[in-house]
């Protein structure tokens, strides 16, 4: 007997009745702030990857050598992907573009509690523009997304920086290895404070520069305050520029009444290489499970795949954390599948059941009828299993009145009906599945 890959995951239908309720879910929400869906191929040239994307994810890839002698790869992540796609039809598109789309991905990682081999994730990006209200619509729409799962702040928590202003912090501090500075500055939850400072020791840092970094990375709030706080502290150019696009990104997200959700953290930097500007992760508030998504400004991307300069904000956000998450807090959907009516027969009806299917499914109605010769009583246990709404029933003696019987399997309830008149108005006496 086969088993499945570590790392991946079989559904059943309804377990991925569940799961499409909360993809229509965030679709829906995704849609509402004006995202229009695509996709891209499963699997891309290597070099898609190997050049842009961070070390981590190189180390993950799904990589192998077609029949052709190229080496190709199951896609890890998607912006990639959109960007080459941006690239080369870039003149026949209207700017700003906001897709969106919840593709399958694949990582060669250790698999563990919200990590997996294969996994779902929605990706979001807006291209071709600079103004902070892009990055504010990306934010809201993560949150609001959220909130229409069933989360609230009390559950969620949005942290924001800007790798260009942790990067000019570090020149005036008069570090010149600030990439190397980035990259263990992004590990620092995951590692000791003794481990921390002895991997920045380790760079060339010295006690001061150290001490100067920590208490730049300790100035966490509320996202305005702390941004205002900050303007009166660092006077330079370049960190003032980054401060005023953080200003007014916290007042875009506080007149929508999301400041709520958004803590400042200077410490968020992100492990993808692509990211140029503002950062975000979403974690749950009790820390009980790993961030739940990230994204940022990534506006060089563009113009490393051979194109033009295309300003890009966005973030992805698995299935997995997502799926802990709401089962922790009770709101993932029940996992049940559901029809609208099924069919049950009593003797030698096959003529009027073909009638009733078509004229059921041609109006919309989920429908299904028995194809193994049950007993009428296994016949309605097999509905209930179906999760059908209403069971009808059609013999040979009611026929010859031109009746059928309709059950209402909720309540119960049954009546006499005309079969001809059922077939002409179905609606009439159903209510379909939403």
């Amino acid at each position: 007997m086969f088993e499945r890959l570590r790392g991946t995951r079989d559904f059943l239908p309804n377990e991925m009745a569940a799961r499409k309720k909360v993809f229509s879910s965030i679709k829906k929400s995704v849609e509402e702030f004006g995202f229009f869906e695509t996709d891209t191929p499963a699997i891309e040239l290597f070099e898609l990857y190997s050049i842009k994307s961070g070390e981590e994810i190189i180390e993950e890839l799904y990589a192998f050598e077609d029949k052709g002698g190229r080496m190709i790869s199951l896609r890890p992540e998607l912006t990639p992907s959109v960007v080459r796609v941006l690239v080369s039809r870039a003149k026949e598109l209207s700017f700003p573009v906001k897709w969106y789309s919840i593709p399958r991905l694949w990582r060669y990682e250790r698999p563990q509690s919200g990590r997996l081999r294969e996994f779902y994730q929605l990706n979001i990006d807006i291209f071709g523009s600079e103004d902070p209200r892009a990055d504010t619509e990306v934010i809201s729409c993560a949150i609001k997304l959220l909130c229409d799962l069933g989360f609230d702040e009390s559950d969620i928590e949005v942290r924001i920086s800007d790798r260009r202003m942790l990067q000019e912090f570090l020149l005036d501090l008069g570090i010149k290895n600030y990439h190397d500075v980035l990259k263990i500055i992004d590990k620092r939850e995951k590692i000791t404070e003794r481990d921390f400072k002895e991997m920045l020791l380790g760079i060339g840092l010295d006690d001061n520069q150290i001490k100067e970094i920590e208490v730049f990375l300790n100035s966490k709030g509320g996202l305005l305050k702390s941004i205002e706080g900050l303007s009166g502290a660092y006077q330079g150019e370049g960190i003032s520029k980054v401060i005023d696009s953080l200003k007014k990104i916290a007042q875009n997200l506080n007149d929508r009444g999301y400041e709520k959700f958004i803590t400042f953290d200077p410490s968020i930097v992100r492990g993808l290489d692509y990211y140029t500007g503002m950062v975000f992760e979403v974690h749950d508030r009790k820390r009980e499970f790993r961030a739940l998504f990230g994204g940022g400004r990534y506006d060089n991307l563009a113009e490393l795949f051979g194109g033009e300069h295309i300003s890009a904000v966005g973030f992805g956000m698995g299935d997995a954390v997502l799926e802990l998450m709401m089962r922790r807090k009770n709101i993932w959907p029940e996992e049940k599948v559901e029809i609208d009516l099924f069919i049950a027969t009593i003797g030698d009806v096959e003529k009027e059941v073909s009638k009733a299917l078509t004229s059921l499914r041609n109006n919309g109605f989920k429908v299904d009828f028995d194809i193994m010769g049950r007993n009428l009583s296994n016949q309605m246990k097999f509905a209930n299993k179906l999760g059908a709404k209403s069971l009808l029933i059609i013999g040979e003696r009611d026929l010859k009145e031109g009746n059928v019987t309709l059950r209402d399997l909720k309540s119960g309830e049954e009546s006499k009906v005309s079969l001809k008149e059922f077939i002409s108005s179905p609606s009439k006496y159903l209510t379909k599945v939403l």
